[in-house]
């Protein structure tokens, strides 16, 4: 298990207080306000043109001060709330206020982390990325350490530990007044229902002995990090442990929505789990903020599988429970023996009786390599970077925790959790 002092992200939706410039135009930003993500359209030619080495002045001081501040060089701060963090450059320049080598290190570093094209230069596009509300957990951040590479092979990252169990409890410690206690509870669990959906978890409430707690607090309230007000830090959360390990905290001097708390829950759910952060902007584990977002992307459910397993293996004959899933050359066959639905090493669904093929997903040379019955009530077949290439599509609420029969009669049915076909292949009666 990871030390609880392994303090997340404390989701920043912070318009960083950072004025970027070049030679000697001044391009302000919004300071510590949440709505604002600064103007790109106001930055001139001159500059667009970037910092770059040999520049020199305060604004050279505030681009080292916000790489400092998101882990690329010595902090002190960051150091104290995460175990076995090292800056990403393992060199300090040798003046702050001098575009030196070691700061054209830590800005290549900063723009592979951030998908940007790496030129080393603090360029018109880097500049709208920094003006950016964004998560105030340090970037590479991989414990145990890892050398900062400007190859990123996975754009997600790790966080901490991982749980020893996918089924995980939680429970509401207390809630916002900002709107009703049942729309609170409706946007936290419509999170972990979209981890759930992506990963071999389950989450079941109690009353007492949780593995994640998810409250609401303002100012110092009895963790290692105080709230700052409104408009700051809107939450943080834990790595995987026990005490504090995996709870969340929001502070409750924002003012909170229902999609805005689901988004900003879904990713410090991540955290929870063990996720870093990702180099991909459309994902939910990106460091900034681009709006109110309660979908996982590809890149998110690749990063969970990288440290949990994607599914749970079918369990009894004829059937693939929500959560349940197949791997290359796997089956699951009808309880009388006649039929197999077979996963396919060329990625291919097919359902066969005897040798004979009755349906297939035509999917074989798409790179799928697993299918999962989701509890979204989707039955996907998908890549191993999380890109669906086939889907049932019976995604809804109305089909949560769907499961899906191999009959006796040959046909493979989605059946709703309530009863009613969701899906079927029309193989039926042989």
């Amino acid at each position: 298990m990871a030390s609880t002092n392994l303090l997340d992200s404390r989701f920043a939706l912070l318009a960083a207080n950072i004025a970027i410039v070049a030679a000697s135009t001044l391009v302000g930003c919004a300071a510590d306000d949440v709505s604002t993500l600064g103007d790109a359209s106001a930055l001139d030619s001159e500059s667009a043109a970037g910092l770059g080495l040999g520049a020199r002045g305060t604004e050279v001081r505030e681009v080292y001060e916000y790489l400092r501040r998101y882990g690329y060089f010595q902090n002190e701060e960051l150091a104290a709330h995460y175990a076995d963090w090292t800056p990403a450059v393992s060199r300090e320049p040798a003046d702050p206020e001098l575009f030196d080598e070691a700061l054209e290190e830590g800005v290549r570093l900063y723009q592979a982390q951030q998908g940007l094209p790496v030129t080393g230069v603090v360029d018109a596009e880097t500049q709208r990325i920094m003006k950016m509300p964004r998560c105030s957990h340090p970037d590479y951040y991989d414990p145990p350490s890892v050398v900062p590479t400007l190859e990123i092979e996975n754009p997600y990252t790790h966080f901490g530990s991982t749980w020893s169990s996918t089924a995980l409890t939680y429970r509401f410690a207390n809630y916002t007044s900002d709107f009703a206690q049942a729309s609170v509870r409706s946007a936290i669990e419509s999170a972990l229902f979209s981890w759930r959906s992506s990963s071999s978890f389950s989450f079941s409430e109690v009353s007492s002995g949780e593995n994640i707690s998810f409250g609401f607090y303002t100012g110092s309230h009895g963790c290692s990090d105080a709230f700052d007000g409104s408009s700051g830090v809107l939450a943080h959360a834990y790595s995987p442990g026990g005490g504090l390990g995996g709870d969340v905290h929001f502070d409750d001097a924002e003012g909170w929505s229902s999609a805005y708390l689901e988004t900003v829950a879904l990713h410090e759910v991540g955290h929870a789990l063990g996720l870093g952060h990702s180099a991909v902007s459309s994902a939910t584990m990106y460091a900034y903020y681009t709006g109110n977002d309660t979908q996982l992307a590809d890149d998110d459910r690749a990063g969970i599988w990288s440290r949990y397993a994607a599914y749970a293996s079918p369990s009894g004959c004829g059937s693939l429970s929500s959560g349940q899933g197949l791997g290359a050359e796997q089956s699951v066959w009808s309880c009388d023996g006649r039929f197999q639905l077979k996963y396919q090493g060329d990625g291919n669904l097919v359902l066969y009786q005897g040798g004979n093929p009755l349906w297939a997903s035509g999917t074989n040379g798409d790179g799928g390599d697993r299918v999962i019955m989701q509890e979204d009530g989707n039955l996907v077949i998908y890549k191993s970077d999380g890109h669906p290439v086939w889907a049932s599509g019976t995604a809804g609420t109305s089909n949560r925790y769907a499961n899906l029969a191999v009959q006796n009669d040959g046909n493979v049915v989605i059946y709703r959790s309530g009863g009613g076909v969701a899906w079927a292949s029309n193989t039926c009666c042989h």
